[in-house]
C-alpha cells in the first residue's frame, strides 16, 4: 500500500506543482509550487524502494503544515502560503500518510514474526 501511496501522491504533487504556475484559482507562491514538484518527484522515486519512509515523512510534514496553518501561521518564511483549504488538504494528507505508514509497519511486523 505504501508503494501505491508514494506513486499516487508523488504524481499528484507534481501535477499540482506544475498547475500552480498556470491555473489562477490554485496559484501559490512559485517556491511553494517548486516544493510540490520536488516532493512529488521524491514520491515517484521512493515508490520503488523507499515508500515507507516517504509515507512517514509525507504524514509528518502534512500534519506540521496543517498545525502551523490552523495556528495562524498562514505565511511561513514568505515562501509557503497556507490557506484554510490548504490546511485541510495537508491535514488529510498527513493523516492518510501516517495511517498508510503504520499499516505497512504492522503488516511487516506480522510477517516477520511468523504470523
Amino acid at each position: 500500500m505504501a508503494k501505491q501511496f508514494a506513486m499516487v501522491v508523488g504524481w499528484v504533487l507534481i501535477v499540482v506543482g506544475v498547475l500552480n504556475f498556470f491555473v489562477e484559482p490554485i496559484m501559490v507562491m512559485p517556491v511553494h509550487a517548486l516544493f510540490h514538484i520536488v516532493a512529488g518527484a521524491l514520491g515517484v522515486w521512493a515508490a520503488k524502494e523507499h515508500s515507507e519512509g516517504y509515507t512517514m515523512w509525507v504524514g509528518i510534514v502534512g500534519l506540521v503544515l496543517a498545525i502551523l496553518g490552523f495556528a495562524g501561521m498562514a505565511n511561513i518564511l514568505g515562501v509557503i502560503d497556507l490557506t484554510v483549504t490548504f490546511n485541510y488538504v495537508h491535514l488529510i494528507l498527513g493523516v492518510v500518510g501516517l495511517v498508510v505508514y503504520f499499516m505497512g509497519r504492522s503488516k511487516n511486523g506480522m510477517m516477520n514474526s511468523g504470523v
